[in-house]
């Protein structure tokens, strides 16, 4: 990304940089930067080149400078005084962590978590999908390890079943499938600790291939094809007041009681998946707040070779949400082949 030159383009990021400027007047220029890659990183698709550019609208790029019309955008660097110290101020390399707000049209939502393909089970996801068609969501969220990634695990691995290409391949004709179901509404991919194993697997064996988009779900998932919106590992959902996350943002087995454990750290509204396990816990706060706190069933194996006996069990949820914000949370169980 440049930005000298006065194409559409550069003149659309200098008007955004400027309006987030004159928003934020003293919000550190990574921290701007970062803001805006977020927000359309098609538009500024790199931090860094976001960064120098929001130093020369600044005026702290030299001769840069004089290419802009608005001087009281500048930044003067202190010259005296007791402000002056703060010049010496290295940039952070704090990289913040932004929730993904689902937009309020979104009303009815299906949420599936842990299908971990290849190793879905193909009855409960087909009794799942074909639940969340009759409901008539206005989106889907897949919340986290769609894909098992199982050949590129740290753990210890029958190489009779690794086999990367077939994984990748088997996870996009999913993605295909759940598109087919659901033609006409948006579908969002959270990536879960197990989709995050491509990170982790390229960080330590292949470093110099990071960041590159050649290598990162979206492209090798092919999300252009299927029209699906990638979420960041770790990112927080917003639906209305209820947060939703994968489950594995927060250190831990979940205990006895998923929904319970989760209470203890998220200590507002949540809902997760990752443990495999339906639970639900209701408390009320000392000022009468209502709180609510589930965790889902997964649709993957329930019998894998590693954990052949556990107390999983197959599940999803529907949250319904409401226009200021309240929501329901109806999760449902898969029991012998019907949605309970």
């Amino acid at each position: 990304m440049r930005g000298s030159g006065k194409s559409p383009e550069n003149l659309q990021r200098r008007d955004a940089i400027i309006k987030a400027l004159k928003k934020y007047p003293d919000s550190p220029k990574r921290t701007l930067a970062r803001a805006l890659h977020t927000a359309d990183p098609d538009l500024f698709p790199s931090v860094d080149a976001t960064r120098n550019l929001i130093c020369t609208v600044t005026g702290a790029r030299g001769k840069a400078s004089k290419t802009v019309a608005d001087k009281s955008l500048f930044r003067p660097k202190g010259v005296s005084g007791t402000d002056a110290w703060e010049d010496l101020m290295p940039e952070s390399w704090s990289e913040p962590i932004v929730p993904f707000i689902l937009p309020k049209s979104i009303r009815s939502l299906l949420v599936l978590s842990d299908i971990h393909v290849p190793f879905h089970d193909i009855e409960a996801l087909k009794i799942a999908i074909r639940y969340g068609i009759a409901a008539k969501p206005d989106a889907v969220l897949l919340n986290g390890d769609t894909l098992d990634f199982y050949a590129i695990s740290d753990h210890e691995k029958d190489p009779r079943k690794v086999k990367w290409q077939g994984e990748l391949e088997a996870g996009r004709q999913v993605l295909r499938m759940v598109r087919n179901a659901f033609p006409n509404i948006p579908i969002y991919f959270k990536e879960g600790n197990h989709d995050y194993r491509l990170e982790r697997h390229l960080m330590k064996h292949a470093p110099v291939l990071i960041g590159m988009p050649e290598f990162e779900i979206p492209t090798l998932l092919r999300f252009a094809e299927t029209g699906i919106t990638h979420i960041a590992n770790k990112r927080m959902v917003y639906a209305g007041e209820l947060t939703i996350g994968h489950g594995d943002e927060w250190k831990g087995g979940g205990g006895i009681n998923p929904a319970r454990w989760t209470s203890l750290r998220a200590r507002e509204n949540a809902l997760v998946g990752h443990f495999h396990r339906a639970s639900e816990h209701i408390e009320r706060t000392v000022r009468s707040k209502t709180r609510g706190y589930w965790s889902t069933g997964c649709l993957c194996e329930l019998q894998p070779a590693y954990l052949p006996f556990n107390d999983w069990c197959h599940g999803f949820a529907v949250v319904n949400i409401e226009a200021d914000g309240s929501f329901e949370v109806e999760n449902k169980k898969i029991i012998n082949g019907k949605v309970r």
